[in-house]
Order: C-alpha cells, then sequence, then structure tokens
C-alpha cells in the first residue's frame, strides 16, 4: 500500500468510535516499506489525535520485527497474512 493510498483510506475511517482498525491486506514485501508505512501510521494518527496503540503483522514474513515499533506492541495475525493497525482516540491527547 502507498503512503498516499494509506492517508486516503486513514481519513475516510475516523470518526468511527473512539477505536479503529485499519486492515491492509497489501502488506509490503520489504521490511523497509513495512516500516515506513508504521511510521506514517503512527505519525498521521498523531496528528489527527488518534494513537496507534497495536500491530497485527505477517512475523513469519518479518522475523527481524521486534514485540514492539517504538512503544507500539506487534503481535503476530497467525495464518491470515495481513496487516492490521489499531487506532484509539484520544481526548487529552499531547504532542
Amino acid at each position: 500500500m502507498k503512503p498516499a493510498d494509506y492517508e486516503l483510506i486513514c481519513d475516510k475511517s475516523r470518526p468511527l468510535s473512539n477505536s479503529t482498525t485499519l486492515t491492509v491486506a497489501e502488506v509490503p514485501d520489504r521490511l523497509e516499506d513495512l516500516l515506513h508505512l508504521l511510521g506514517e501510521a503512527m505519525i498521521e494518527g498523531r496528528g489527527n489525535h488518534v494513537r496507534l496503540t497495536e500491530i497485527h503483522l505477517p512475523m513469519s514474513r518479518f522475523p527481524q520485527m521486534d514485540s514492539k515499533f517504538w512503544h507500539i506492541p506487534v503481535e503476530d495475525c497467525g495464518e491470515h497474512p495481513v496487516l492490521r493497525l489499531f487506532f484509539e482516540t484520544q481526548g487529552d491527547f499531547t504532542h
């Protein structure tokens, strides 16, 4: 998924509720692209007063990933080869 595509989808998903899950069906092939996408999601979320709180991804494709991306927990998505980003609205969110 290209960053521009991510921004379009992310914009349309807000404000649905206090928590939003964004599922990316086309997981990047390269770790560098995945890290870029996760960084964009974190920055975009902060700019829109939602916090990226959890990441699920196919760990078998990215064995070099740690259990955290910055402070955000990273979990294996299991048999579903998708990327899931979990966001929560923060009323008292500070930059």
